[in-house]
């Protein structure tokens, strides 16, 4: 299967299955695939040996689990909430907003948000229409105690990655004794971060929402879950034409260079990129190389390693450090 097809597999995966992509980065089989859902496989590179491929060590190879992109749920629209809701759609998150007033529902619209549920907490969040996995992430900013016990109740349920209630110390510690005597179990108590938001001495709405989402990234980046495949990237890739499409992939990272693996950059021929593997010299060179990789019509793969040290010449002043090896895929 040619890496064009392979992708664009991953685009049709469903994300509440369990999807691993696994890409060699060392030896002979570098670049080559193996595509599985549910422990099966479904797709591999043209020419891969999927047998071989699993067998080999995780320094060979670069694991991903695939889920879906990272909702965030804000429950409450004021000012706060609207700010929260604002700053979420920024960072790429897909939004969903809850109130039962209709004219604070309609200004979470405005806000951003990608879908507005105007009734009741408890019916919104009990409706079946939200997720509650490691990929969603509450924060609980009502009006009131009663709305937020409403909202906390549901919660508390399911699984999710982060929930988050705004309210004093003292409103705080009500809720959770509101949570025990409810029967909520103590390790599932535990999890609510009330008050919500890292404390960097907020006081107006916006800045309090800053807060909410900078404590949200702190737990996101502890406890990742699954990593998304970018739909743009993904649709950048089926809008090119063949061989004009150059994806960049980090796949290994060494010090403190930017990205993570598993981040992605999308090179269009006369147009611009899409996504950032951090920018800088650093990206400059990968877009060169890719550059140069597309014009040759000949190498459809190759790994690039990067040197941020930035030691000498025009890499002097790069503030990283470490290096990075990159994947070039010409599709």
């Amino acid at each position: 299967m040619s890496e064009r097809t392979l992708y664009e597999k991953i685009g049709e995966l469903d994300p509440v299955q369990d999807n691993e992509l696994i890409t060699v980065i060392s030896g002979e089989d570098s670049g080559k695939k193996v595509l599985m859902t549910d422990g099966k496989i479904v797709a591999v590179s043209e020419g891969a040996d999927a047998g071989r491929i699993l067998q080999l060590p995780d320094t060979s190879v670069l694991r991903e689990k695939l889920g879906h992109r990272k909702t965030l749920v804000v429950c409450g629209a004021g000012y706060v909430g609207r700010g929260v809701i604002a700053l979420g759609k920024f960072l790429g998150f897909r939004v969903l907003a809850l109130d039962d007033r209709i004219d604070f529902a309609a200004s979470a619209r405005k806000a951003g948000a990608d879908e507005v549920f105007a009734d009741d907490f408890g019916t919104s969040l009990s409706s079946g229409k939200i997720s509650y996995d490691e990929d969603t992430y509450f924060v609980v900013v009502t009006r009131g105690h009663h709305f937020d016990k409403e909202c906390l109740l549901e919660i508390m349920k399911h699984p999710f990655a982060y929930a988050g209630m705004m309210g004093s110390r003292g409103r705080s510690a009500r809720m959770r004794q509101t949570l025990t005597e409810a029967g909520i179990p103590k390790e599932k108590e535990e999890l609510l971060h009330a008050p919500i938001g890292l404390k960097i001495g907020a006081q107006t709405p916006q800045e309090i929402a800053v807060s909410i989402i900078s404590e949200i990234l702190q737990e996101k980046a502890a406890h990742p879950g699954n990593d998304v495949f970018p739909e743009e990237i993904l649709d950048g890739i089926g809008a090119s034409a063949e061989g004009d499409s150059v994806l960049v992939t980090v796949v290994r990272r060494q010090g403190s260079a930017p990205r993570r693996p598993g981040t992605r950059m999308l090179l269009r021929k006369g147009d611009s990129n899409v996504g950032t593997i951090g920018g800088g010299c650093m990206e400059a060179k990968a877009i060169r190389e890719a550059v140069m990789l597309m014009a040759d019509g000949e190498i459809r793969q190759e790994l690039f390693d990067v040197d941020l040290t930035g030691r000498t010449g025009e890499d002097a002043d790069m503030m990283c450090g470490g290096s990075m090896k990159l994947l070039l895929e010409v599709l």
